[in-house]
């Protein structure tokens, strides 16, 4: 599954592995996009345990087929 989450706040980059192997990307905005494959449900959920346990205000979903390119 192809994913984009956008969060409030900012990561470092080096957060990617921990964070499912998404790309993290820091907007002007203060907002953080990650973006990238999820293999299941599973990585998902856990994933979003993770955001949560950092506190984090989730702003935005979205699924995309692989042929689509998030808006990042």
């Amino acid at each position: 599954m192809n994913v984009e989450i956008r969060i409030k706040g900012t990561l470092k980059q080096d957060w990617s592995e921990w964070l499912e192997g998404l790309i993290v990307s820091n907007h002007a905005d203060g907002e953080t996009v990650l973006s990238g494959q999820i293999p299941d449900q599973s990585a998902f959920l856990g994933l979003l345990n993770r955001i949560h346990g950092l506190n984090l205000q989730l702003l935005s979903f979205s699924q995309y087929d692989s042929a689509d390119s998030p808006n990042v």
